[in-house]
């Protein structure tokens, strides 16, 4: 299982956009398949605020050619559904997904991009995500006369990256972006439980991660053994956190941290 063709029909770029919390890095490539490289960094850029003057700024140093943009999980809501039987039928499918998502979910769906993939036989995930900033995003790209033909997220794409990985995956990944993380605990690579929160302080992240273990050890009957850190952090920040996790007998498994897993692998 491959999470796929996420809101834009999927064309393998040849540069791509991160959008971070507060920041925008631009990745390029000759080619594709040898990975991309960083370019350029822009600071102080909000996603939800940037206008178009400021976008033009980043558009000066942006090729033309097919771009993708990644976002962060910040703007993301995410749930993971169990059913007793998941329908064949791509419009019952539908309507049995957006009928569990309002018993939880208390805004209008309608104003929400909704994307739903079937983990396994019982479980959906569910992906929610502002139909205004969505296209805010296009409107930015096509003023600028920028060929937008892949949008993303960046933890939908690690989780694709640990589905591919011939290694055993970890039991589960923090993906760290400034003061916003995102726990996501996986079985065979596919995620089960999913958790966001901010934190300033390591001893904080610690903290929540805790909470976060013990809820699944409680809620779910699994004992997470091992785990990869996801970040642009400081390797003095995220030893500190492996170290917290080896108290509560967590091992670190290391998948490099490469940058390379925020973006879509080759199909």
């Amino acid at each position: 299982m491959v999470i796929d063709h996420f809101f834009i029909q999927y064309k393998q770029p040849v540069q791509y956009i991160y959008w971070g919390e507060n920041y925008l890095d631009v990745y390029k490539t000759s080619d594709p398949d040898k990975g991309f490289i960083k370019t350029h960094t822009f600071d102080h850029v909000s996603l939800s605020a940037v206008n178009a003057s400021e976008f033009q700024d980043i558009a000066r140093v942006l090729l033309d050619v097919d771009t993708g943009i990644i976002l962060n999980s910040g703007p993301f809501i995410f749930n993971i559904f169990e059913f007793e039987k998941i329908p064949w039928q791509d419009g019952l499918k539908r309507e049995l997904v957006d009928w569990r998502v309002k018993k939880v979910f208390p805004e209008n769906l309608a104003d929400y991009e909704h994307d739903f993939f079937k983990l396994d036989k019982k479980h959906i995930l569910s992906i929610l995500f502002k139909k205004s900033l969505k296209e805010h995003i296009e409107n930015l790209f096509q003023e600028n006369d920028i060929s937008l033909t892949y949008m993303g997220n960046s933890t939908v794409e690690m989780i694709n990256h640990i589905v591919k990985l011939k290694k055993a995956p970890p039991d589960f990944f923090i993906e760290m972006d400034e003061t916003l993380f995102i726990t996501v605990f996986l079985g065979q690579g596919l995620p089960y439980y999913l958790r966001k929160f901010r934190a300033d302080q390591i001893a904080d992240v610690v903290n929540e991660v805790e909470k976060t273990i013990n809820f699944v050890k409680n809620s779910y009957s699994r004992v997470p053994r091992t785990c990869s850190l996801m970040s642009r952090h400081s390797d003095l920040e995220l030893q500190t956190i492996y170290d917290e996790l080896s108290r509560m007998e967590i091992l670190p498994l290391d998948l490099k941290n490469n940058e390379q897993f925020i973006f879509p692998g080759k199909e």
